[in-house]
């Protein structure tokens, strides 16, 4: 970003007056004007720019989101603003005397590049040309251009520019090219010139040889990170404008441009073909602008055209006859009554009613009367002479009206009968409306009900009353969609919603490598937890999924409920795990998702966040469909899964998922793990025709293992995913710290008498609760527990779990909510002896060898719930291993 001197110097190279420079201050100056969300089918979210170092709004990401990166990594922009501040646009309405108008405007960008400065306006090709047809006096096309009349009498006010980005004019080939090499724009990759030598060698040796040849032509030497490495820094040359990097076989590398231009293997960047249909301006005739059609009323040579919307008499809008012709030339407008004549619509009408058994009965016709026509003899044939003439006449005749004698021989039984309703039309106008305004509301009648209805309106205007039967046909015939929409809501009638269908096709939803799209959300597992043997508790599943090869990233088990907390561990196991993150995010409308911590934890790491329309399950489909699958194959598989529960009135005591509650927080963890890593990650993907474990390392092959992304899993990661407790503050005490949920945790800079009795902001780890962190003289201070030496003696995962246990059992039993260290460390203690006890118990019966529990020094009561519980987990071992 520019600093004021050099802003200062911009804006007199460009002579900018005191109110433009003004203006453009304001917007450099301002937050975003407001906080964007996705629409129907729009997938909002933020994108971490480098270039600006702050996160970047976009509202679609076909759209907005690919206008983003042609900024990010265009040289000649030096700044760019999401939702800059409001102005205040005017213009005049021609169907209304001129009178003027003015509203307030939130434009999607402001840019400001070496040369100029403007404000951009993202909508869809489909968009724009709905608003052309409906307000052609501010929304129109010229020299293959969209312009906003208002938003540019604005602009010009201060000597700058406002533009229309038009989903047309986006380049997917480069957008996806763009999204594949990210990871080296934005982190450096180390290469030595000897690599650099070789890849350049291969090259020289075979001009325009292909992706695919030249990841394997010496493997030893360089690897596919060299070459995206080269292709990012411009010492070596691909098309990306035109050519799909992904495509390994077809997309050719060379030395550089001038290399390509002089081979000239790529065609230019393709340009949209130009209607050449043409149309006679003859009042009467028809057009197709749009989707619509429109009827020509007057057509004046010199100035303008009007026409008349088709379905509304009294809607027609004008256009000069300049732009008139322009719409012509780029397509937008097109002749309506040069289509298919009459007879190849019926032919076509013909053919698209015939069933296979009208096929069948064709074609032994066909054979017959083609033997007939060409005067062969004619064996076996079960036909009399007149009905042979009658098909030869039907040939003939359907030969010289559709010039397709084939049709004639067609069945044509389909239109006998009248098809047409035989009740009155008042009695249809008055069933229909019952149904729309009786049946299809809220109430949710039933239809026997409406019917009674509709007998007592049509007796009182003495109409024919139709029967029940041909009711509820009416209203089967009815979209299902719509009548539970209105009778349920949105939600219930989304199962019938159609799918919403990309006619163009822009980047794979699912990405074209590892780790570029992944998606996080939470489940509460179908199973119920034993805590202390007579409390139990359902836990919540975050998942981290990759979505092109389907593998889990990370995983995080927990008894809270999801929170920015469960986000921020899950990404904190994907690190741990992988070093890395992915480049994309998707998550739902939930607020965890939109805290300023995960937020910030994403753009500290370069993350982009995708956000999906709310209750559209079909976006997340991905991650959905494994919670099923754990849920099915595994969880249902156990003791104490809550399969039963879902029919609440068959639940009896015996069959209460609580009181067969034997798996633990722990255990099940450790089982989920094996689950995922060794079953899951194994198990054929059908999506994918291959497990998740190959499309992962087939997919590192191509992509590169990208180690310039690598995150070190250290001390400074840890932090950024520590969270807050409730509050964020805690108080610090003199001579004992800062108190965190059940103990004291102190520094030396607690000393200072300026610290003491002041609330400081606070971090804690739920994988080591013998730390914490206090943010003392801007910067995170480590803070220990004063039973350090039992709480961190233990791994990540013991603490995490053990925490868990406690942090539960502490609401169960502590009537003032509070819980000790000490109490933490008798547990830590106990836990020690009872695994012990566990993995002997597991190769010799407990009960067979009491002398076992005299050397531990275990109590009593602990003794006998190990008892049980080992006998419940070696019953829970056989179950799963069936299963495996």
């Amino acid at each position: 970003m520019m600093s004021n001197s050099e802003f200062e110097d911009w804006a007199i190279k460009l002579n900018l007056t005191d109110d433009a420079k003004n203006e453009i201050q304001r917007v450099r100056q301002s937050p975003p004007a407001r906080r964007v969300g996705g629409g129907k089918h729009n997938v909002s979210g933020r994108y971490s720019s480098k270039k600006m170092g702050v996160t970047i709004q976009f509202e679609s990401h076909k759209v907005e989101l690919p206008t983003i990166y042609m900024l990010e990594y265009n040289d000649n922009v030096l700044e760019y603003y999401d939702q800059p501040p409001q102005i205040k646009l005017t213009y005049y309405q021609s169907n209304k005397n001129n009178k003027k108008m003015a509203y307030l405007n939130t434009p999607d960008f402001f840019v400001i590049e070496k040369e100029r400065a403007y404000w951009v306006e993202c909508k869809t090709e489909e968009e724009l040309i709905k608003k052309s047809q409906s307000n052609p006096d501010r929304y129109l096309r010229e020299n293959e251009q969209w312009i906003f009349t208002p938003g540019k009498d604005f602009a010009a006010e201060y000597n700058l520019d406002f533009l229309i980005h038009s989903s047309s004019e986006i380049n997917w080939n480069l957008q996806r090219n763009l999204e594949f090499l990210e990871d080296y724009f934005v982190k450096d990759y180390v290469l030595n010139e000897t690599k650099i030598k070789r890849i350049k060698e291969s090259i020289q040796e075979a001009p325009g040889i292909t992706l695919k040849e030249l990841l394997l032509s010496d493997e030893t030497q360089f690897n596919a990170d060299d070459i995206y490495a080269l292709i990012v820094k411009e010492i070596i040359y691909i098309d990306l404008y035109n050519e799909l990097i992904t495509d390994l076989e077809n997309v050719k590398v060379y030395l550089n441009i001038e290399q390509y231009k002089l081979f000239s293997l790529v065609e230019n960047s393709t340009r949209r073909k130009r209607n050449t249909n043409t149309i006679e301006l003859n009042s009467g005739n028809h057009i197709v602008w749009g989707n619509t059609v429109w009827t020509i009323l007057n057509y004046d040579h010199e100035s303008k055209i009007v026409f008349l919307y088709s379905r509304d008499e009294n809607k027609n809008i004008e256009l000069p006859i300049n732009l008139f012709e322009s719409y012509i030339l780029d397509g937008y407008i097109l002749g309506a009554d040069k289509d298919e004549n009459k007879e190849s619509i019926e032919l076509k009408k013909m053919i698209l009613q015939a069933n296979e058994t009208d096929l069948i009965e064709a074609n032994k016709k066909y054979e017959i009367v083609v033997k007939y026509l060409n005067g062969e003899k004619i064996e076996f044939i079960d036909v009399t002479d007149r009905t042979l003439r009658n098909w030869v006449k039907k040939y003939k005749d359907a030969e010289e009206l559709y010039g397709n004698g084939y049709v004639g021989l067609l069945p044509q039984t389909k239109k006998r009968g009248n098809r047409n309703a035989k009740l009155p039309a008042e009695t249809i106008e008055l069933m229909y409306k019952m149904i729309s305004e009786s049946y299809e509301t809220i109430k949710s009648k039933s239809a026997k009900q409406v019917y009674r209805e509709l007998l007592v309106k049509c007796e009182e205007s003495n109409l024919y009353v139709p029967s029940y039967a041909t009711f509820c046909e009416t209203i089967n015939n009815r979209a299902l969609y719509d009548i539970e929409k209105a009778r349920k809501g949105s939600r219930a009638s989304y199962k019938y919603e159609e799918f919403y269908i990309e006619l163009e096709f822009t980047t794979p939803r699912h990405g074209e490598r590892i780790f570029e799209i992944a998606h996080i959300d939470h489940t509460e597992l179908d199973i119920e937890l034993n805590i202390n043997g007579k409390v139990s508790k359902r836990p919540w599943l975050t998942l981290m999924i990759d979505a092109y090869s389907r593998r889990i990233l990370a995983y995080y088990l927990t008894f809270e409920e999801p929170s920015y907390r469960s986000c921020m561990m899950v990404i904190r196991e994907c690190v741990k795990r992988t070093n890395r993150l992915p480049n994309y995010i998707v998550v739902d409308g939930g607020k965890e998702f939109s805290s300023v911590y995960f937020e910030s934890l994403l753009a500290l790491y370069s993350v982009h966040k995708k956000q999906r329309p709310a209750a559209k399950a079909r976006y997340g489909h991905v991650i959905e469909r494994l919670f099923g699958i754990t849920n099915e194959l595994f969880i249902h598989n156990l003791r104490g899964n809550t399969q039963i529960t879902k029919n609440v009135r068959q639940v009896t005591k015996s069959g209460n998922p609580k009181n067969h509650a034997v798996w633990r927080l722990e255990t099940l963890n450790e089982r989920l793990d094996t689950w995922f890593s060794n079953i899951y990650d194994n198990k054929e993907n059908p999506s994918l025709n291959q497990t998740p474990k190959e499309a992962f390392v087939e997919s590192i092959a191509v992509s590169g293992n990208r180690s310039n992304t690598y995150i070190p899993y250290d001390e400074n990661f840890i932090l950024m995913t520590l969270p807050s407790p409730k509050g964020k503050t805690r108080k610090v005490h003199p001579g004992q710290g800062i108190k965190l949920s059940y103990s004291y945790y102190w520094c030396e800079e607690f000393r200072n008498p300026k610290i003491e009795a002041t609330n400081l902001e606070v971090k804690y780890d739920p994988f080591n609760i013998g730390i914490a962190y206090a943010f003392i003289d801007n910067q995170w201070v480590k803070c220990l527990s004063e039973q350090y030496k039992y709480l961190n003696g233990k791994t990540e995962k013991q603490i995490k779990l053990i925490a868990e246990e406690v942090r539960q059992k502490r609401k169960l039993y502590s009537r003032n909510n509070t819980i000790t260290a000490r109490m933490i460390a008798s547990y830590i203690l106990e836990s020690e002896g009872i695994e012990e006890i566990l993995a002997i118990e597991k190769y010799k019966p407990l009960e067979k060898d009491l002398n076992v529990l005299e050397n531990i020094q275990v109590p009593k009561q602990n003794v006998d719930l190990v008892k049980e519980d080992a006998k419940d987990e070696d019953d829970e071992l056989e179950i799963f291993g069936e299963l495996v």
